[in-house]
């Protein structure tokens, strides 16, 4: 009864952060398909670089923050000061890394319609980090209904503000900028009549355990984003900004196609800690092999969908413009079938505290990745690129793989394969009777 209970739980947490993580991801999907509609290539190609520099600059921020204040909630669930020191940590990061942002936009060199864009990056990172970090608070609580209805929330205000820019007046990529952190007033306003978070004085101790435990943590995500983004960045430098809109379609397609394993990493790292906590080797592998098949389940299919239906879906999300982006996205996905194994390999390392381990395996694998782009674009283009980041990923995963065993006493392939065939079993066994 108990496992039964556990098992619903888990169901209804993993819904509520899919329908969370979907109503996130369709606010910029629709607003993705509207701009590459609406926009030229050359200026959806500015956009580009801009969303990306902010990304990798949301993602450093993040990595102090989220899976940090998450394992503190979990411990002191009701300790109201860990929630006014993760405020306070989150927002003097936004502040810090707007300026960092601006600076980088003054010397880089950017064309000026990029370069206005900078301008406003303290609201595109005011916007991420305030709804990401209402995430973050969601899911240390375990509290996946509310994170599901904020992100809802934010879509709809979204979608509303959009549709009204886009039909009855003359968008700009600074109206979009400017409705995003509109869209962000409700979802906010809801959060906090529905959480009713208390404010204390912040401490010390909870800032500085979330400064040592984001060091590796931040650097992390940021050596991870700059690996999904490295090739962005040097088909800027490269190419032209047609070339790097191209890409960029390309990749978003493939990005929303991990939705699941984004969506389900959220439920599946407070139960590694949770299975890392209780002090059992056997209970931690199990968690790590079933995380891994769970996420193969959702990933596999979508890959086989985005490799057969690839140039159906570009049209639809976009234009026959973008067709050449066909062929990148077959190599990104059969890569992405490979991201289970890293994905949980990185959620388990963090949350045995062994972050500092994930991130030199990520900056080997960045390193690589830079290396191969360097080579293969000039070359070959946005399919040069292609190549290099698949190589990269699965190069990385089947060395983290190997060496996952030096930290928790598992073999991943092999548990994986063994839970694998016990579910076949059960299957054959179930269709017998």
């Amino acid at each position: 009864m108990l496992n039964k209970l556990r098992n619903s739980a888990f169901v209804g947490q993993t819904l509520f952060s899919l329908g969370g993580q979907l109503a996130f991801l369709l606010s910029n999907f629709v607003l993705f398909i509207l701009m590459v509609k609406h926009f030229e290539q050359s200026t959806f190609g500015n956009w580009a670089y801009y969303i990306t520099i902010i990304s990798i600059a949301d993602s450093f921020r993040q990595g102090f923050i989220q899976n940090g204040l998450t394992r503190q909630i979990i411990k002191q669930p009701n300790n109201s000061a860990i929630f006014a020191s993760g405020t306070l940590l989150n927002y003097t990061l936004i502040l810090a890394l707007a300026a960092i942002v601006l600076v980088f936009s003054l010397v880089a060199g950017l064309n000026q319609d990029t370069q206005v864009l900078f301008k406003h990056g303290l609201k595109s990172l005011f916007t991420l980090g305030s709804l990401q970090f209402i995430n973050t608070l969601c899911q240390g609580k375990q509290d996946f209904k509310t994170y599901a209805i904020t992100n809802s929330i934010y879509f709809v205000s979204l979608m509303a503000l959009a549709l009204v820019l886009f039909f009855t007046g003359t968008p700009t990529l600074v109206a979009i900028i400017n409705i995003q952190v509109m869209a962000l007033v409700p979802a906010v306003v809801f959060y906090f009549y529905k959480a009713k978070p208390t404010f204390a004085k912040p401490q010390k101790a909870a800032i500085q355990e979330l400064i040592g435990f984001g060091k590796y943590a931040s650097g992390t995500n940021l050596v991870s984003l700059l690996f999904s983004k490295a090739d962005v960045l040097m088909i800027g430098y490269f190419l032209d900004p047609t070339a790097l809109a191209i890409y960029h379609v390309g990749m978003k397609i493939i990005n929303y196609s991990e939705l699941p394993l984004q969506a389900l990493s959220q439920v599946i790292y407070p139960r590694i800690s949770a299975s890392y906590l209780t002090g059992s080797t056997k209970e931690l592998s199990k968690t790590y092999s079933e995380s891994v098949l769970l996420l193969l389940a959702f990933i596999i299919p979508v890959s086989m969908v985005l490799i057969f239906a690839r140039s159906f879906i570009i049209e639809v999300m976009s234009s026959a413009e973008y067709l050449a982006a066909a062929p990148m996205i077959v190599l990104l996905a059969i890569a992405a079938i490979f991201k289970p194994w890293g994905r949980v390999f990185g959620l388990t390392l963090d949350a045995i505290g062994k972050p500092k381990v994930n991130f030199m395996m990520l900056l080997f694998s960045l390193l690589v990745n830079i290396t191969m782009n360097m080579i293969l674009i000039p070359k070959y283009g946005i399919i040069g690129a292609a190549m290099a980041t698949s190589i990269s990923i699965v190069l990385t995963i089947i060395i983290g793989q190997l060496k996952i065993k030096k930290h928790i006493n598992c073999t991943p392939w092999k548990e994986v394969f063994i839970n694998l065939n016990k579910a076949i079993t059960s299957m054959d066994r179930q269709m017998i009777k």
